[in-house]
């Protein structure tokens, strides 16, 4: 079998491998063989994503959610349409006969690797429910405008600017490139605002969905009490798994129970590295 110059790291990554499971004689030709016949990424899916080049990748994730001892359901998706990507999270929970349930949307374009917000829009339905919050930004005079009912306002936004739901796709981006400064100007209604984040500790998460390799990292604030970590996994493509919420002795926990990455299943860890 001739090979081109272009698997000779894949190859070379397989026989690491092995290696670490404790298969050390295995010559160069049959490292090859394995390769191509596809059971490396049958057994090692992590592997097999990092060999894409897409920026990002479809997927679709399902959560617990629980706040102050009360339970909800929330989920996540990334889909491609066209040139652009429509990121969506919708989220509920009920007590009694009281519910409550929110639906986000942002629609977004890459520019030089960079998230570019086109759309966002806001609904909450039920207790404290709201008219639909919606938002069109324009690059090319580097404005938004909002509306909500009858209310209306345009805001002139820097480069870089993120929406509500947009900047935590950039965070993504970032972390799997291993960007260390994470500083995100946030467009939101009539004002632009700040989110800033710090890599905490890389570490195994126990989840719904098994056990996972991911990274945590915190919400900076001054002078406020609340405190917030999101913890994304590393070996898919870092999909939001779990975040955890205090503030003024109330805990909010979003936790990953299952999902698809470009059309796998999102598994947990393989028994050996746990």
């Amino acid at each position: 079998m001739a090979i081109t110059r272009e698997y000779l790291p894949l190859i070379q990554k397989l026989r690491e491998v092995l290696f670490r499971k404790g298969i050390t004689m295995i010559p160069f030709k049959s490292a090859t063989a394995l390769l191509f016949s596809g059971l490396l990424f049958a057994s090692a899916p992590s592997f097999a994503q990092k060999t894409s080049t897409t920026p990002l990748k479809p997927f679709t994730a399902e959560y617990k959610a629980e706040v102050s001892g009360i339970s909800g359901s929330g989920s996540r998706s990334l889909k491609k349409e066209g040139d652009q990507w429509v990121l969506d999270f919708g989220a509920s929970a009920s007590v009694f006969i009281a519910s409550i349930s929110l639906d986000e949307t942002s629609r977004i374009d890459l520019k030089n690797g960079q998230v570019r917000p086109l759309s966002y829009r806001y609904e909450r339905k039920g207790i404290g429910g709201k008219p639909p919050k919606n938002a069109q930004f324009d690059w090319k005079s580097m404005e938004a405008s909002w509306q909500q009912d009858d209310e209306k306002s345009n805001i002139k936004f820097p480069a870089g600017a993120q929406d509500p739901l947009s900047y935590q796709l950039q965070l993504r981006l970032d972390l799997k490139t291993g960007k260390k400064e994470l500083v995100y100007p946030v467009v939101d209604d009539d004002k632009v605002y700040e989110r800033r984040f710090i890599i905490e500790a890389d570490e195994i998460l126990d989840t719904p969905a098994g056990k996972l390799n991911t990274t945590r990292v915190k919400v900076v604030r001054e002078d406020n009490d609340r405190e917030t970590w999101i913890w994304f996994a590393k070996d898919w493509d870092y999909i939001l798994v779990q975040l955890q919420q205090k503030e003024n002795g109330s805990d909010y926990l979003i936790q990953f129970k299952g999902g698809e990455l470009e059309g796998k299943a999102i598994t947990e860890l393989p028994l050996e590295t746990k």
